[in-house]
């Protein structure tokens, strides 16, 4: 086996050349000597020899002895040695590094002063140099310039004195009595031009002071001319306009006096002719009362026979209710769209077919917390299929669409458990029901009761059984099972849960079928149809059961780009449709 000595110097570890072969004695007598030992790790780590001492886990290996024991602690095929280097040679190749660095610095500073003195010097050569060209243009400059600048002074002043010699020579020439009568005179003459200076300046002001009145006059004048022009041309304009309108009032009340004219010619024309029809009336009065009277003969005969009808249908009722498990006479189906029972952003047609929503949050896809775009239909439903599988339905044509911003979807379509008047009734139109539509969205709605105390044994609105009381108890425990699957709760909710239909690619007159059928053990299924074809279909598993739910009024919710929606009443749904393996 070969045993791999490693040297561990601070954060070195170096392989040795040297392997000892075997383990224990035979791997120190592979080894010359600890010398031999000392000098290879020497090689290995770059140390002089003597400079450092080896030790192991156990301490300092110091022997021969100490090098078989490590060697035989060894393990893995690898023998860790550490080497300790003395503090006194550590220090000394500390001084060493430092003597290093401080003569490098030293041959950096000396370079640099070096480089400095030839600086200086080129700097003092280039100095001397511009000096002698300064000296040398200032002596030429003063060979040029000063000095004939110097001779023409000179010579100014030798003229100048020769200037003044010759004014001495002539005021010796004058006579002092002379120049003192001339200066009386001119101090005279100066009081005189000082008494008519002072009379020009206070004519000069008076002038000036005169000459700002007037001009402020002149301005004044011109101002009350231009206000007199613009009254005059003001009142030229209104009697213009005066004239104008007399002219108009004039013509006016000559149109109405041929108006009136002819409408006293035609109220004459007619009152001729009314006199003649009453005078027909009057002759056809008699005729009349024998009429009037045949009336209410043939009045009496058709309330008898109306009260006869009324007998026969109310006994033709009873026998289908009790032959036909859920047969409801008197039940009016929808017709049109609910009065009152809508949005207060809708606005419904004047045959109350077509609903058309203008809510804000509405046009962006917001449905929930609001009662825009709501429109419910005036009637229950009409339903399909056999007791205990109904399946409610009804359609509706797609009147006006609108641009939305993206996502917001299209209109909601669904049914609901309250009849109109009982959502009319409510504070926030809420109501119990399931709507599919707007972004792939289908909404669950329950209504709150907070309002108002709920009377246990009251009779939704949507409930219409028969005369019999047979008829009235199937319906009260529909009621309770209805209450139990759907609890009356006090805060109305409205829930968003992930759907398939995105109502948004709806176009104008796209005709929209809606089929709502609860399942016997709970559960419902809402199918949508466009056109005939089957687009999507929903299933609410937390729906009542079949037996809970009487008839559904329709409801819509006008939103995103669904803007107006006309009721189709009266319409039966495809065989394809009330199918259940689609």
């Amino acid at each position: 086996m070969t045993t791999r000595i490693l040297f561990q110097y601070g954060d070195r570890t170096a392989a040795s050349e040297a392997f000892a072969r075997g383990s224990g004695i035979e791997a120190v007598r592979n080894l010359k000597n600890l010398d031999s030992f000392y000098e290879d790790a020497g090689q290995t780590l770059g140390l002089p020899v003597g400079t450092y001492d080896f030790f192991d886990q156990h301490g300092q290996i110091a022997s021969v002895q100490d090098l078989k024991r490590a060697l035989a602690n060894a393990s893995g095929g690898e023998c860790k040695i550490e080497v300790r280097e003395h503090r006194q040679f550590i220090q000394l190749r500390n001084l060493e590094e430092e003597n290093k660095v401080l003569k490098d610095r030293l041959d950096k500073l000396e370079a640099k002063i070096n480089d400095v003195e030839k600086s200086a010097d080129r700097k003092l050569e280039a100095t001397a140099s511009s000096l002698n060209e300064s000296i040398n243009r200032c002596d030429k400059k003063m060979d040029d310039e000063v000095m004939p600048a110097i001779e023409g002074v000179i010579k100014d002043k030798n003229d100048i004195q020769k200037d003044v010699r010759a004014i001495q020579d002539k005021l010796n020439s004058f006579s002092i009595s002379e120049l003192q009568e001339l200066s009386a005179n001119a101090l005279q003459m100066r009081d005189d031009v000082m008494n008519c200076i002072n009379r020009l300046n206070v004519m000069d002001t008076q002038f000036q002071k005169d000459k700002g009145e007037l001009r402020d006059l002149c301005n004044r004048t011109s101002e009350d001319l231009k206000e007199l022009q613009k009254y005059i041309m003001g009142k030229i304009d209104i009697c213009i306009e005066a004239d104008a309108d007399i002219r108009r009032d004039q013509q006016v009340y000559v149109e109405r006096m041929q108006l009136l004219a002819d409408d006293l010619r035609l109220l004459t024309d007619k009152h001729g002719r009314l006199q003649l029809r009453c005078n027909g009336a009057l002759e056809e009065s008699e005729e009349l009362r024998m009429l009037l009277g045949q009336v209410r003969e043939d009045n009496e005969h058709l309330r008898h026979d109306n009260f006869q009808v009324s007998t026969r249908v109310m006994s033709l009722e009873g026998v289908a209710s009790e032959r036909w498990q859920g047969f409801s006479p008197g039940v009016l189906y929808f017709r049109n769209w609910h009065r009152t029972a809508k949005g207060e952003d809708v606005q419904l047609s004047r045959d109350l077919s077509t609903a058309t929503g203008r809510g804000f949050l509405a046009a962006t896809g917001v449905v929930i917390g609001t009662d825009e775009g709501l429109a419910v239909g005036d009637g229950p439903a009409r339903r399909f299929g056999t007791p205990g599988c109904f399946s409610s339905y009804y359609e509706l044509e797609i009147d006006e669409v609108t641009a939305a911003p993206a996502g917001a979807g299209g209109l909601y379509v669904g049914m609901s458990v309250q009849s109109a008047e009982e959502i009319a009734s409510h504070p926030r139109k809420e109501f119990d029901g399931w709507l599919i539509g707007g972004s792939s969205k289908a909404l669950i709605c329950r209504a709150g009761s907070g309002h108002e105390t709920i009377d246990a044994e009251k009779l939704p609105d949507t409930f219409a059984p028969g005369a019999d009381e047979r008829a009235i108890n199937a319906a009260k425990k529909a009621l309770r099972i209805l209450r139990q699957a759907m609890p009356p709760r006090t805060k109305g909710e409205m829930r968003e849960v992930e759907s398939v239909w995105r109502s948004e690619g709806l176009r104008m007159g796209d005709k929209v079928g809606v089929l709502f059928r609860c399942n016997r053990d709970g559960g419902a299924r809402l199918r949508i149809t466009v056109n005939g074809d089957i687009i999507a279909t929903h299933n609410f598993l937390e729906a009542p059961p079949a037996e809970a739910i009487h008839f559904l009024t329709p409801v819509v919710r006008l939103a995103g780009t669904g803007k107006a929606a006309k009721i189709l009443p009266g319409l039966a749904p495809p065989a394809r449709v009330l199918a259940d393996d689609i």
